[in-house]
C-alpha cells in the first residue's frame, strides 16, 4: 500500500502524482534498501505513473516508517499490518493498494488496477523444506500448515493484523512463486542499477 505521512496535502494517489510531476526529484520515498521489498513497488509505480521521486533508502522498514513519520519522506510503500496502527491515528494516509483486490482492512482504499495502473504487488510469506525431504515428511508438514493456518486462532491473528489469509497448497503456491519470481526479475530489470 502507498502511504504519505499527514503533514502533506495528498487524499488521493492522483493528487500525489499530479503535485510530483510539477516538482519531479523533489518529493521523497523511503524504503527498507536498494531493490527491497519496499522499494521494488515504489519503482514500478514511479515508473508506470512517468514520476521522478527521490529515494531515501534506510536499513529496515522500521526506519522507513520512522522517516515517513518525521516528514523526511512524504511517502512510503507499506504492508499493511506494518502501518495499520499508524492508519487508524491519522499518522499516515493510504492512497493505494498494490493488492489484487481492496483489503478488507481498508475497504475504501482502491488498488493500484483501479486507479489505471497494471500493478500487483504482494509481500508474502511461504514455508521451504530442504532439497531432498522425505516424501512422508513433505505431506505431514503440508497437513500440518494447512489445520494451522485455517484455525480461528492464525485467522483472527491475520485480522488483528490487516491481513487476509490467502493459503496455497504447494501446487498453487509453486505457480505463484514461479509467476511472483518472474514479476519481480521483470522489476529489478526495470528499476536497473542504482547508484547509492
Amino acid at each position: 500500500m502507498i502511504i504519505v505521512n499527514d503533514q502533506t496535502p495528498y487524499r488521493t494517489l492522483q493528487e500525489f502524482s499530479d503535485d510530483a510531476r510539477k516538482r519531479p526529484d523533489e518529493l521523497i520515498f523511503s524504503s527498507s534498501g536498494l531493490y527491497g521489498a519496499l522499494h521494488i513497488p515504489m519503482a514500478l509505480y514511479m515508473k508506470a505513473a512517468g514520476l521522478k521521486l527521490r529515494h531515501l533508502p534506510t536499513q529496515g522498514g522500521g526506519p522507513a516508517l520512522t522517516a515517513l513519520l518525521g516528514n523526511n519522506a512524504q511517502a512510503l510503500c507499506s504492508s499493511i499490518s506494518a502501518c495499520l496502527a499508524q492508519v487508524k491515528a491519522g499518522k499516515v494516509r493510504p492512497l493505494a493498494s498494490f493488492g489484487g483486490k481492496r483489503s478488507k482492512a481498508l475497504p475504501d482504499v482502491p488498488t493500484m488496477k483501479e486507479l489505471g495502473y497494471d500493478l500487483e504487488y504482494y509481500l508474502w510469506v511461504g514455508m521451504f523444506a530442504p532439497r531432498g525431504t522425505p516424501d512422508n515428511a513433505i505431506a505431514y508438514l503440508r497437513q500440518a500448515m494447512r489445520q494451522a493456518a485455517h484455525t480461528d486462532q492464525f485467522k483472527s491473528a491475520l485480522t488483528n493484523l490487516g491481513q487476509e489469509l490467502e493459503y496455497m497448497d504447494q501446487p498453487e503456491f509453486q505457480a505463484f512463486w514461479d509467476a511472483d519470481a518472474r514479476r519481480i526479475e521483470a522489476a529489478v530489470q526495470q528499476i536497473g542499477r542504482v547508484d547509492g
